[in-house]
């Protein structure tokens, strides 16, 4: 598992999701309108024989070099944001370059569709033309200026296109925060389906957004789960799944609550631990998030998964706001995964996530 450099010391940490929101009017910049749409139902345990194809697709590449690889959330067979780690033409020396890449890599483009793995699909149109990208490194913010007038979207997909913005230009080294804006106009709202959209957006927007009944925004937070998925190739992947919750002051425990129990839509995603594991004890412990598991099967006696480890990473620095995770196993923290690695030691979140060939 290849490691982030320290400033995931202060990973972005969730705010409330706002879902329900009211129908703004369109923006001239903006136009067009279509409809799509996926859902799921029940939560079934992680099928054995998913396993080693999803590593083979998981594991982050070992011939990536720092530096050389851009994240960028494209968008799935099942309409779901991932991110991809992508190898660059030649190594980028700041955040404004690898910006334009990566957008480059988000807007549908015939020359560029065979640089991205099979089955993947850039979220902006075809059309998009980026004016200007700036960075302030004193506020952690990058600002993209879109070229006017911008292409239309359908309004099922625009909270996809900012989301896929968001999170793939946060992804950059020292970036919280993106401005976004059209001709040098801040997006206001989104034309076809009125989404109010911030002058300052952070990952606070959450990202492939569950719906989930009896839940209240106004008494609700945000928590983001990292689910398996697999392509038509055959190679796995991890999809983040913002899911609403219950207000409580452990967003870490919320979380890893959340990831025991499943994923909602069972079509298209995988749970990645045992539903009848539970958490006897989740502290913070300075830059580490140290955790108990408990598990009736008897690991880590028996082989412990590499995608349920990888996924539990993911989920906790994202939640708790810190670099790294120290796992103990029914008590046992000499356990090793099915990747051969161990956990004697705080682990670190992966410094790039899916690295699919193309």
């Amino acid at each position: 598992m290849r490691t982030r450099s320290h400033r995931l010391a202060k990973l972005r940490k969730w705010g409330l999701l706002l879902l329900v929101v009211p129908l703004l009017s369109a923006c001239s910049m903006w136009g067009g309108s279509r409809e799509d749409d996926a859902a799921g139902e029940r939560i079934d345990p992680p099928p054995a024989d998913l396993e080693q194809a999803w590593l083979q697709g998981a594991e982050e590449s070992a011939v990536a070099d720092a530096g050389e690889m851009i994240t960028v959330y494209l968008l799935d067979r099942n309409g779901y944001l991932a991110p991809m780690s992508l190898r660059a033409d030649r190594e980028t020396s700041a955040p404004v370059e690898s910006a334009e890449k990566a957008i480059a890599w988000m807007t549908a483009n015939k020359q560029l569709a065979d640089q991205l793995p099979p089955g993947f699909v850039a979220v902006l149109p075809e059309g998009t033309r980026v004016a200007a990208v700036t960075e302030n490194a004193a506020e952690q913010t990058i600002s993209v200026d879109f070229a006017a007038p911008f292409p239309g979207i359908a309004a099922s997909r625009e909270r996809k296109v900012i989301e896929a913005l968001v999170w793939t230009l946060t992804e950059l080294p020292g970036i919280e925060k993106v401005k976004l804006s059209i001709g040098g106009k801040p997006i206001r709202s989104m034309p076809s389906s009125g989404l109010p959209v911030d002058t300052v957006l952070t990952r606070g927007l959450g990202i492939n957004l569950e719906k989930i009944k009896d839940i209240q925004p106004t008494y609700a937070m945000g928590v983001t789960l990292y689910f398996a998925s697999q392509s038509a190739e055959g190679e796995g992947y991890f999809v983040p799944v913002t899911r609403l919750v219950h207000r409580q002051e452990d967003a870490a425990k919320a979380a890893l609550e959340q990831l025991i129990a499943g994923p909602q839509d069972t079509k298209s995603l995988r749970a990645v631990m045992a539903p009848d594991m539970s958490i006897e004890k989740l502290v913070r412990m300075a830059d580490t998030v140290n955790v108990n598991l408990k598990d009736s099967s008897g690991m880590p006696k028996s082989e412990v998964p590499s995608s349920m480890m990888e996924a539990l990473v993911l989920t906790l620095t994202e939640a708790a706001d810190l670099p790294q995770v120290r796992v103990v196993m029914n008590g046992d923290d000499s356990f090793l995964d099915s990747d051969n690695r161990t956990y004697d030691r705080p682990v670190t979140r992966p410094l790039y996530i899916n690295s699919l060939s193309r």
